[in-house]
């Protein structure tokens, strides 16, 4: 597809908001008149014949809110509180002399000038006065520099109207002025040049206009530190403030006989190695200009580091590059590898594995031969990089190896995980099929996926980071003694590239490995966790495919693999998951009988992707030929919804696929998929996924053990959970961080198998797409100093081997996700600017010519940092929008068809309900073409992780988000579909947040850096407010998950306790080694506490604490002795508000009548 194709819709769509916002946007018919007989034939919109200029019909600025400069004298108003003057631009900034007014190269230097001291501070105001830049120039024998501002000022014109009327118009006129400085202006410094007049000869439309410019020249060690400003001092007088003001203002730094260097930044964190890593892979993403009350572009550097020129930017906008895991190599072959072959079902698989080795290696090798030609820093650091790629490389080796022998128990789950895999992958993926109750039969559209047709597409391939990551995990995961096991995988991958395929291949592998070693050892392989719900629920879908493929393959080798199935459970919260089977009967036959909220979470089949859930219930059907279906196995008194694929069997829900063709659609085989507590603690899933939130309920529910691998006695009745994976890593962090990383020592010994003379931990994995300074979360977390990324850096950016930026056959960079920065503080305030742009992009999707250009821009994601200004936008979405809608309408030409209107808007936060979610991101995924296409989604973070809809293209971000992190994570949900239409992200600033205007000002150099942007992250569990909160927890569950299950918690388990109590001092001294007297006094505290209540019962998690508990539920009031005696215990890992409980009081009553 040529460039031009994938971007000219978006292009489209941007240049509508900059029309909307900035202007000029000159459209319609020429004006050649200025008086009309019929007031119809005065409807515009029009353009001034004599120059082409655009004409408003309104006055300018109410029509532009962003680059324009208002008048010294006229920018009356409030100003921003939080204005600052720009650092550069006070004359006590400067030890030299200061020049008055000079034109030119003929002006007066050194001329005393009687104004005040120049500061920028108009550029800070709600009507901006000034606008500036800063970069360094090379400090050249014959310097110069000239400065070009270009815009536009508008006069007003009188329009007659029939019957007298008289209305007020404003022609556009073209503004230029331009300022040189000399090599006489560059001899002495520092020094400022204030109110510098414009050359006549060389400058133009200036009539009415009177523009100043500012230049502050100061030494540094490598140049000329020079901060030039823009002011606009002129009168209005007696005119409107609109004719005095200048829009659309541009402004050019041009050196002359020298040349831009990179602006000299503040020293960077520390020596951190993370900090020299991310400093080497961007040493050529530089920043060469830095804004003041606007943001700074610049012309690219070339291959010297030199820049010919910078800009001030009212309106800026970067290309971030897109970034493919599909390698290409020199020869134009794709470097993939066929899980089939690897299977084994074709030759070849070893010979591919081998390639992408090999390649690999020689990769490294040229890079190692580039790395030796820089100098200093990055030198050592490219070194470091090469070492540890041939780490990684040496454990690839060390895979393919123990993979090669297919009689191997190794060589066999390898095997068998691809033909596992293989399955899945063509599986995936499959457009839903319908399902129906016609006539009381259960009714299914359509064929079951297509597996031939699917790998004619090209799936059933894995990238090269994937396999490679499998063949380098592979060896610490299968032996328990392997040097490598307790070191922590973590995949780097951005956003899209398929870390879940590259852990599940792993998690794959483990379970068949686990059956092959032992065919009766049917328990818990594999304990996957998420943070967000929305993840964990998408990504159990994903997994589920994958155990329906194993099962699938120990149906056909069930000698080798047993007879236990393989399974999944989902383990989180009773608010989208029944805890009990007792309530899952219930929820089902409420469901049945009058509808609402679905909280089985399996919405289709994974196998065959029939819908599953709730189904429409129809009498005469136009029925297709392909059609499969079955009778309801029963019934209940009083049913009145359908529900295909949930059945009350035996006192539990079971999951049986409504195609009767499915191999999973019987009662005595149905799905292999556990969504109630009961069932996950009762049939051990092999894989079970879960939110961390869950693990604190191992304190309250000593049922939980069976996870683990441990009988009622506390004894070990099954092997651990062998592989534990932590997706998104970088939410795991903050007080979340803090409170998991208490209890992850806990789990680590849970997960622990002490049978055989040596002890073998589990083999952690974790993932994310954008952290920083992993090594010490890690250590914080899990305690594991040993941390590999994967796969690790290469010396630049754009190239790790495994993850490249695209690029088209000649080596031209593919256009990336595009973004835009709007701060408007004309606009008065961050509701109007969300009008503006909104109602732009939205009639922009509108005007598109046809629906294949419509669709990806049709919905808009607008995202917010809270529920407050969400829910002050959607009053927006209802009212001022639609309103706008028609006002952009009415000033446009007459070939608009008509007004976009908001027919279904959306919210996507955490008030929707578990249910709520995945019909949500189905109406996502509804096309425009169709008419059901979404509108508007207003979102919060739940869509940092978790939304994978191809189609979304275009996002607003209302306010710069709290971290860079979520940042990324959040815009990385559109223009996921790159290689046919990048996305296009706007952000909008609030003009009061010194945050967002710093962001603003530094726009590019902020997003051309992006990942090395994000910030370190942080865990401190035993800091004292998580020793507080979840300390006595931890060694409380400890107890019950390893004592009989029946124990009570009188009398005191002092042993016990002592066991506890050891584990986390242990666990401390390694993590946190200050604050280890601290711990082993809060937990010498926690003895006595326990030895003195002799509490009768643990306590329950829910309801009213009552005396003789040893715990209650943080959060949850309890008065007098209770409070006292008892432990306020979290149910979740997130905070939970204290309750307090008011009385009203007689008090007041009697104390008056004894006055």
């Amino acid at each position: 597809m040529a460039e031009h194709d994938r971007t000219a819709g978006r292009d489209k769509i941007a240049k509508a908001l900059r029309d909307e916002l900035l202007g000029p946007a000159p459209a319609g018919k020429p004006l050649d008149r200025f008086t009309f007989e019929k007031k119809e034939d005065s409807y515009g919109p029009w353009t001034n014949a004599a120059t082409g200029e655009e004409i408003l019909e309104r006055d300018p600025l109410i029509r532009y809110g962003v680059g324009v400069l208002y008048p010294v004298a006229g920018a009356t108003g409030s100003k921003i509180a939080d204005q600052a003057i720009v650092p550069g631009l006070t004359a006590e900034d400067t030890e030299g002399p200061q020049t008055g007014a000079w034109e030119g190269s003929a002006g007066r230097l050194g001329a005393t000038s009687d104004d005040a001291d120049f500061d920028l501070s108009g550029a800070n105001e709600r009507r901006p006065t000034a606008m500036g830049i800063s970069f360094l120039m090379a400090p050249e024998p014959q310097t110069g520099l000239k400065i070009e501002v270009s815009g536009g000022r508008y006069e007003q014109i009188r329009i007659d109207l029939p019957g007298g009327a008289r209305r007020t118009w404003w022609t556009r006129v073209p503004v230029k002025a331009v300022w040189r400085l000399t090599a006489e202006h560059f001899q002495q410094s520092p020094i400022l040049h204030r109110e510098l007049i414009p050359v006549a000869d060389e400058s133009a439309g200036l009539e009415g206009l009177a523009l100043r410019l500012t230049v502050n020249l100061r030494r540094h060690a490598v140049g000329i530190l020079t901060t030039v400003a823009l002011v606009n001092r002129s009168t209005p007088g007696t005119k409107a403030v609109d004719a005095a003001c200048l829009f659309q203002a541009d402004m050019t730094a041009i050196p002359e006989n020298s040349w831009i260097v990179p602006y000299p930044e503040g020293p960077e964190a520390g020596a951190h190695p993370d900090d020299a890593s991310f400093r080497l892979l961007y040493r050529r993403e530089q920043t060469y200009a830095v804004g003041h009350g606007c943001s700074a572009d610049w012309d690219d550097p070339d291959l010297d580091g030199c820049s010919r020129w910078a800009k001030a930017d009212p309106l800026p906008e970067h290309e971030t590059p897109s970034i493919t895991p599909d390698i290409v190599l020199e020869d134009g072959t794709a470097l993939t590898v066929s899980m089939r072959q690897l299977a084994g079902a074709e030759p070849g698989g070893m010979a591919q594995l081998e390639r992408v080795l090999a390649e690999y290696a020689g990769w490294i090798e040229k890079r190692r031969v580039q790395a030796a030609a820089l100098e200093g820093e990055f030198r050592t650091t490219a070194e470091r990089h090469m070492i540890e790629c041939t780490r990684a490389l040496e454990r690839m080796r060390e895979g393919l190896e123990l993979v090669r022998d297919p009689d191997s128990e190794i060589g066999k789950a390898f095997r068998l995980a691809n033909a596992a895999m293989y399955k899945q992958q063509l599986r995936s993926g499959a457009e839903l099929r319908t399902t129906q109750l016609v006539d009381e039969r259960i009714h299914v559209e359509g064929e079951p996926p297509d597996e031939a047709g699917t790998e004619a597409k090209g799936r059933g391939a894995w990238r090269a980071f994937q396999i490679a990551f499998l063949l380098a995990a592979m060896p610490s995961t299968a032996n328990p003694a392997h040097p490598d096991r307790s070191v922590v995988d973590l995949i780097f991958f951005p956003t899209g590239g398929g870390k879940t395929e590259a852990y599940l291949g792993l998690s794959a592998f483990a379970m068949l490995l686990r059956r092959l070693r032992e065919p009766g050892d049917a328990s818990v392989t594999i304990l996957m966790r998420y943070t967000l719900r929305l993840l964990t629920a998408q990504q159990f879908l994903r997994a589920a495919g994958l155990i329906c493929a194993l099962e699938d393959l120990r149906r056909q080798r069930e000698k080798e693999l047993g007879s236990e199935r393989f399974s999944i459970g989902i383990w989180v919260g009773s608010d989208s998951t029944p805890n009990k089977n007792t309530d899952a009967v219930k929820d089902l036959r409420a469901m049945e009988r009058e509808g609402g909220e679905n909280p089985f979470l399996l919405l289709r089949c994974p196998w065959c992707a029939a819908q599953m859930g709730p189904v429409k219930s129809v009498d005469n059907p136009n029925l297709t030929a392909s059609g499969r279906g079955r009778t309801p196995r029963r019934k209940h008194k009083g049913k009145q919804n359908s529900v295909a694929g949930y059945e009350e069997y035996r006192g539990r829900v079971i999951f049986r696929c409504p195609d009767a063709n499915c191999q999973f659609s019987t009662a005595d085989r149905p799905l292999p998929v556990y969504v109630v507590d009961d069932d996950v603690y009762e049939c051990r899933p092999s894989l079970v996924i879960g939110t961390v939130d869950k693990f604190a309920q191992l304190a309250w529910n000593p049922r939980a053990r069976a996870l683990f691998g441990l009988g009622k006695s506390g004894q070990r009745a099954y092997s651990p959970p062998e592989l534990v994976i932590q997706d998104e890593l970088h939410l795991i962090a903050g007080p979340l961080g803090s409170m998991t990383g208490l209890y992850e020592g806990l789990i680590e010994e849970l997960c622990t198998d002490r049978r055989a003379a040596s002890s073998a931990p589990p083999k952690l994995i974790a993932s994310t797409a954008t952290i920083r300074r992993h090594e010490e979360q890690i250590r914080a977390l899990y305690a594991r100093d040993r941390v590999l990324l994967f796969p690790p850096h290469g010396i630049d950016a754009e190239d790790s081997f495994f993850a490249v930026y695209a690029r088209d056959s000649e080596g031209k960079r593919l256009p990336g996700r595009k973004y835009i920065g709007v701060h408007a503080p004309a606009l008065g305030s961050m509701q109007t600017t969300q009008v503006r742009s909104f109602a732009a992009l939205l009639q922009a999707a509108k005007d598109a010519p046809e629906e294949e250009q419509q669709d990806p821009w049709w919905t808009l994601m607008a995202f917010f940092n809270s529920l407050r200004e969400l829910g002050n936008s959607l009053s927006l979405m209802q009212s001022d929008i639609p309103d706008y809608l028609k006002t952009i309408n009415n000033r446009s030409s007459a070939d608009r068809t008509e007004v976009r209107y908001l027919n279904r808007v959306e919210e996507m936060t955490s008030r929707l309900r578990q249910d709520q979610i995945p019909e949500a991101m189905e109406k996502l995924a509804q096309r425009a073409k169709g008419g059901k296409a979404i509108d508007v989604c207003l979102a919060s973070s739940l869509i940092e992780v978790g939304i994978d809809i191809d189609r979304l293209s275009l996002m607003t971000v209302v306010g710069q988000p709290k971290s860079t992190s979520q940042y990324i994570q959040v815009t990385g949900r559109v223009g996921r579909k790159w290689d046919k239409r990048p996305g296009l992200v706007v952000t909008l600033y609030g003009a009061a947040k010194p945050r967002d205007r710093s962001h603003f000002e530094r726009f590019r150099s902020y997003h051309q850096r992006l990942y090395a942007q994000v910030e370190p992250t942080s865990a401190t569990p035993f800091a004292p407010p998580a020793l507080d909160r979840a300390l006595h927890a931890v060694a409380v569950a400890y107890i019950r998950q390893t004592a009989d299950q029946s124990l009570p918690p009188f009398p005191f388990p002092a042993e016990l306790f002592d066991k506890a109590a050891e584990l986390l001092r242990t666990r401390v001294a390694f993590c946190d080694p200050g604050e280890e007297d601290r711990v082993v006094s809060v937990l010498s505290k926690l003895r006595k506490e326990w030895a003195n209540w002799q509490p009768t019962s643990w306590g329950t998690p829910g309801g009213t604490a009552v005396l003789g508990s040893l715990m209650r539920a943080a959060g949850h009031y309890a008065d007098g002795d209770v409070e006292a005696t008892t432990w306020p215990t979290p149910t979740s890992m997130r905070g939970a508000d204290a309750e307090c409980r008011a009385e009203i009081t007689q008090q007041y009553a009697l104390e008056g009548a004894k006055q």
